[in-house]
């Protein structure tokens, strides 16, 4: 299916599908003389001579405005330059936030998420380790404490696997690479680091390196 590009009031946006394409024609956003462009094409041409044509159920517009003169005389430009393609490394463009799953954000390394995800995950695991203090008396009294040990490593485990993840998609929503979770490691200034940047500043506005604004 072709990605489109558009212009709607003197400025251009896109990438679209055919679909999204299609709902904007039906909603008024996209008219038969609105310039259209996808790979392919020499140049932005009136959306009644694309292949969008086919959605079209009114006469056939006037064409487009004339080329523009650039100032000193200089050779006539058109103002839509057709766009270049979107590098394969950078998959980002600003768009609608997409959320991610609770496994994705206790466990996944990849993304961003804001204060108020990072600081519920882990609430998520106070609330853990708050209801094993109430039932390790417990295993103390009818097992061994080696069963208690057994139970616990795993769990540790799982907790810093949990809390590097969470750290790393904070730095990622700061536009900072995820070995920043090292800066740990500085005594003191570390932990005040990480509390700071991970727990109370504000990600990146808009999309970054590594992902769609999520707040």
């Amino acid at each position: 299916m072709a990605i489109w590009y558009y212009e709607s009031n003197g400025a251009q946006h896109g990438p679209v599908d055919e679909a999204a394409a299609v709902a904007l024609l039906a909603n008024g956003t996209l008219t038969v003389r609105s310039l259209v462009w996808r790979e392919g094409l020499v140049d932005w041409v009136p959306l009644q001579q694309s292949e969008l044509s086919r959605y079209l159920a009114v006469p056939s517009a006037p064409p487009p405005p004339p080329l523009i003169r650039g100032s000193g005389g200089a050779e006539p430009v058109n103002p839509y330059q057709p766009p270049q393609a979107i590098p394969s490394d950078f998959p980002y463009t600003d768009g609608p936030r997409v959320d991610l799953t609770w496994t994705q954000i206790l466990w996944s390394f990849e993304g961003r998420i804001p204060r108020r995800t990072y600081w519920a995950g882990i609430g998520i695991w106070i609330g853990v380790f708050m209801v094993m203090g109430v039932f390790s008396p417990l295993l103390f009294r009818f097992s061994e404490p080696i069963l208690f040990l057994v139970l616990l490593l795993p769990l540790m485990v799982l907790f810093v696997w949990s809390s590097l993840a969470l750290q790393i998609k904070r730095w990622h929503d700061r536009n900072k690479p995820g070995v920043m979770v090292l800066i740990n490691l500085i005594p003191y200034v570390g932990g005040i680091w990480t509390f700071v940047e991970c727990g109370c500043l504000r990600g990146t506005e808009g999309s970054n390196s590594y992902g769609n604004d999520p707040t």
